[in-house]
Formats: C-alpha cells, structure tokens, sequence
C-alpha cells in the first residue's frame, strides 16, 4: 500500500456512512408543505399526498403533480423503460402516493426525480400514512429509570462528554 492513512480514512467513511444509526428512520413529509420540502434539499426522504393534473412534455418529459402542492416528481424519457406498466403520468395520476427519492429543487420548486417504479407506493384512500411512531420514538420524556440511572449518586460527578473533533479537511490528505 502507497498511503496507509488514505485507506484508513475511506475505511473510516465506508464504516461511518454503513453504520449511521439513524439510516433505518425515514423522514415523512407531506407534499403541499413546499417550506418542509426545500428546506430538505439534497436528503432522501418519502413524500405523501394525491396527485392531480400530471403530464408529458413535448420532449417526453413526465411530471406528476400533487393536489394543491408545489412539488412535483419528474421522469426524464431515458428512464421511462423501467416503468413496464405505462408512463408515470398516466400510471399515478389521481392517486394518493408515497414516493421515496431525494429533494432537488427546480426553479426553487421541490421535485423528486422518478427513475424506478420502486420508488412508490400507491396508497389505499383509507391507509393511515405516515405510518404511526412506535411508542418509544414517541416519548419525548426520558424513561424514568433511565434518568435515575444518569443521576450520580451524592457527591459524585459525571464526568463531561469529550469535545467533538471538527470534521477532517480531506484537502490535507489528497494532494492534487
């Protein structure tokens, strides 16, 4: 190996990145909340709501739009081949979704880009969507014995979380 601490370093990353704990909680957020929306830009998350008015461009460009929203999904027409059941302004139009992508925003609107049919969920017009938060995501005061268990007993002190690391600059560590 030419530069051990370089491997160490992406080692680090793959491990940080695989074993993030909170890579199994989705983040739900309704479509016409178009302030929630931009303000996840760039983050994976699953947006709900009915669509209405969807459409194909001249170029073959597909957007479903939502009820009383600004966001919007887009399929370019190089990925309209996954979708072997029909276009997607045809397939989802005058559904209630759930789909799941990354937030761009396009001409500040927010829009999720539609490149697999797995990417939705259509929903039952009864479903109860975002699904309920389990009862231990839902409390917001800590469990009583765990609170007694942070409490030291009388004239102890716990000792201070260490202070965080700021992040690394890579640029110190990969020369152009």
């Amino acid at each position: 190996m030419k530069n051990p601490h370089r491997c160490f370093l992406v080692l680090c990353f793959l491990v940080f990145t695989v074993f993030d704990s909170n890579a199994d909680e989705k983040i739900y957020v309704e479509a016409a909340k178009t302030a929630d929306l931009i303000a996840k830009e760039g983050q994976k998350i699953v947006v709900y709501g009915e669509t209405d008015g969807s459409g194909k461009s001249a170029s073959g460009t597909n957007f479903v739009n939502f009820k009383d929203a600004e966001f919007f999904l887009v399929t370019f027409k190089t990925d309209l081949g996954q979708f072997k059941e029909g276009e997607p302004h045809v397939l989802y139009d005058g559904k209630r979704l759930a789909v799941e992508g990354t937030i761009t925003l396009y001409q500040g609107k927010p829009q999720i880009k539609l490149t697999a049919p797995e990417q939705i969920v259509i929903l039952e017009p009864d479903a109860v969507f975002p699904p309920p938060v389990s009862k231990e995501a839902k409390t917001t005061e800590p469990d009583k014995t765990k609170k007694e268990a942070a409490t030291p007993p009388a004239g102890e002190t716990v000792p201070e979380a260490p202070p965080r690391k700021p992040p690394v600059d890579p640029s110190e560590y990969f020369k152009n």
